[in-house]
């Protein structure tokens, strides 16, 4: 319950990591518990609080992305690949507006129907994590087109690219705090 409500609350997993950590330094009765699986129930917690937050928004919350991300990136390490070989990520940056984020959602969603994680950042952008294979470059073009013949967005300033990933795996938090900033 107390990983869900951090998450719902909008708390990073690091920072609730971080304060388990030194209240389990200062108490041993706490510091047990952590040990016999305590921080997974946490863990675990934070993720539900985050997975529900996200099915009442239209998108993914950012840490869900960056947690994604992370996961996919410690996969392809395993396998021996750089980030940047099989993932990329689709940026869309509105002029802020509620309406253009919203019809900038309808296009994403009809665009990216595979299970890509799309998360919205403040600054008025969404972002897409893709595999970097030639559907993507299909798939971005294909949002760009039906942004352009959006007849409400002909006023909004909208633009669409593919970000490439770094290829060292610690640019990568770096690299997406950039792009949410």
């Amino acid at each position: 319950m107390i990983g869900r409500h951090f998450a719902t609350e909008g708390h990073s997993l690091d920072d609730v990591l971080a304060w388990f950590h030194r209240l389990a330094s200062r108490s041993r009765a706490f510091r047990q518990h952590i040990a016999v699986g305590g921080i997974i129930e946490l863990a675990s917690g934070w993720a539900e609080g985050l997975l529900d937050a996200g099915r009442a928004q239209a998108f993914t919350p950012f840490e869900v992305l960056r947690l994604r991300l992370h996961q996919q990136v410690q996969r392809g390490e395993v396998l021996g690949e750089a980030p940047g070989e099989n993932l990329a990520l689709v940026v869309v940056e509105t002029d802020g507006s509620v309406e253009a984020a919203e019809r900038v959602a309808q296009h994403a969603r009809e665009a990216f129907r595979t299970g890509e994680t799309m998360a919205a950042t403040p600054s008025g952008k969404l972002i897409i994590l893709v595999p970097r294979d030639p559907s993507t470059r299909e798939l971005t073009l294909q949002l760009t087109e039906s942004l352009d013949a959006d007849e409400f967005l002909v006023s909004a300033s909208v633009r669409v690219w593919i970000e490439p990933l770094a290829m060292s795996v610690d640019h990568i938090d770096s690299h997406l705090l950039g792009l949410a900033s």
